[in-house]
């Protein structure tokens, strides 16, 4: 049976889908060869959403930096991505804000004693998380325009144009809570042989318990959520300790073992994108080129096919890549 690789980014406007894929496929190349896997080909789709809520996507060709549309972080592979930290005291002071706000944002303690204020601060920094979380329209005045539904769609489509295919679906950030609802909402119609959430917020308390809500019949007597039925061979959960958005890594206390003895097991890995200096242990492209991720995929592209042949293949690849090119 082919195999693709299925992603599905996370929240924000986002570069064109044509680029953004490209970047995504870049990432997964560079963590294949950083295991010594430089030929490994693939397929690969990217679930692209974010012109459901952004009409206008990020322009690689702005160059003011105040524009909606400039993009501050690009693919770089990661050789090329270490610069002096030249931070300015603005910078550093926004950083020091960010961290106290992710504090208050990510704690148990604040969603379960002060949950509105929790809502309010989701409202104001995190747009799409809020109108998807709150089944808010995408446009006023239309019919059937739930942002939630627009946007799952758009993955169920891609889902479904390859579903006689063997699925690894990598979700990234949003991604995980879209991927998460699309599995559950069409358990019997599609399959995939395995979920990597990466930078996911599945376990942070306040979208713990929206999810909780939506999906359990007696929220109050439900501890843990389903894992989706549709999910054949393994999840895996990679996270940063760093990525605030991901800081809650024991998915594995949250959520039942399905029928296929599957249930989301949990590693913490080191994202190493930085743009310009700053550093980012949320952004897709480290996670994607963790030599962990990398690993897992690998496992994925090589399940079920003969051992011996893809012991030279792989031999034979790493020989051809030493050879001096020919001009």
């Amino acid at each position: 049976m082919d195999k693709i690789i299925i992603g599905v980014h996370g929240l924000g406007n986002k570069p064109p889908k044509l680029l953004l894929e490209e970047w995504w496929r870049l990432s997964i190349a560079e963590g294949l060869r950083k295991i010594e896997l430089p030929y490994t080909k693939f397929d690969f789709e990217l679930a692209y959403w974010a012109d459901s809520l952004h009409p206008k996507p990020l322009d690689p060709d702005e160059t003011d930096k105040n524009s909606e549309l400039f993009l501050n972080e690009r693919y770089i592979p990661a050789f090329k991505n270490k610069k002096e930290d030249t931070k300015s005291l603005k910078e550093k002071a926004i950083n020091y804000l960010k961290k106290q706000r992710d504090k208050i944002l990510f704690s148990e303690i604040m969603h379960t004693n002060f949950p509105s204020f929790t809502d309010l601060i989701i409202k104001y920094f995190f747009h799409d998380l809020n109108i998807y979380l709150t089944r808010k329209c995408i446009e006023e005045n239309k019919v059937d325009c739930l942002a939630k539904d627009v946007i799952r769609e758009k993955l169920y489509n891609v889902l479904k144009k390859h579903r006689n295919k063997e699925i690894l679906l990598i979700a990234h950030s949003m991604g995980s809570i879209v991927a998460y609802d699309v599995l559950i909402q069409h358990e019997k119609e599609i399959k995939i042989d395995s979920l990597l959430t990466i930078g996911s917020p599945l376990g942070v308390p306040f979208i713990f318990d929206k999810l909780r809500n939506n999906f359990s019949a007696d929220p109050e007597d439900e501890k843990k959520l389903r894992t989706p039925d549709n999910i054949l061979y393994e999840w895996i959960n990679f996270a940063d300790p760093e990525d605030k958005v991901a800081q809650h890594l024991t998915l594995d206390n949250l959520f039942k073992i399905n029928s296929n003895n599957v249930s989301p097991s949990c590693d913490s890995i080191y994202n190493d994108y930085e743009s310009e200096g700053l550093k980012n242990p949320h952004k897709s492209f480290g996670y994607l080129r963790a030599c962990e991720v990398a690993e897992v995929i690998d496992k994925f592209l090589c399940r079920g096919k003969n051992k011996v042949l893809l012991w030279f293949t792989k031999k034979f690849n790493k020989l051809k890549d030493k050879l001096p090119k020919i001009k």
